[in-house]
């Protein structure tokens, strides 16, 4: 057995700070060794810079790279969508961070795709006391601010973006608890 490269990982700087970033290699699997990677990075550069906390955008599902992600945070915001893969996938990630002892909260994306659905996770949330932090409902904007490469938050100021704004000063409350 031979050791190969699946992935290469970057440092970047950006208008809101670093970005410790990977690009996985074209179907290459992702042990969580490149996560762990990339998350032992940023933590460095937060604590060589002061920053005040790292953000870590996680895959999909429960495997090692989620393990990975979810290993050592204070808090993990589930995003989930009104689909029916969407809850399930939700609960999955939540029970695997209550294993590892990490608060989870959620958000529901496009909600308003699936009232029926939407309503069913904040029941299933409420069951099993997880804070819904929040409703984005679905727009085009988000889509034309990605293909510009713009952050929503910058291209547009609509319901979605005070939204997002609102769910991070719930974040903030919920993670100073």
């Amino acid at each position: 057995m031979t050791e190969s490269v699946s992935g290469e990982w970057f440092i970047s700087e950006t208008k809101y700070g670093p970005m410790v970033h990977a690009r996985l290699g074209i179907a290459e699997e992702n042990s969580g060794k490149l996560v762990t990677i990339v998350r032992e990075n940023a933590s460095s550069i937060a604590v060589k810079r002061n920053l005040d906390f790292v953000i870590v955008d996680g895959p999909p599902g429960i495997g090692c790279p989620v393990i990975a992600s979810l290993s050592g945070v204070d808090i993990a915001l589930v995003v989930t969508e009104p689909t029916l893969s969407g809850i399930h996938d939700m609960e999955r990630v939540i029970d695997v961070a209550r294993h590892f002892g990490v608060k989870a909260v959620c958000l529901i994306n496009k909600y308003d795709i699936n009232l029926e659905n939407s309503g069913s996770i904040e029941d299933w949330c409420k069951k099993n006391k997880i804070p819904v932090l929040g409703k984005i409902p679905f727009d085009n904007s988000v889509s034309e601010s990605i293909v510009k490469g713009i952050p929503i938050v910058e291209y547009m100021h609509n319901m979605v973006t005070r939204r997002i704004k609102e769910i991070w000063r719930e974040i903030s409350k919920v993670e100073g608890e």
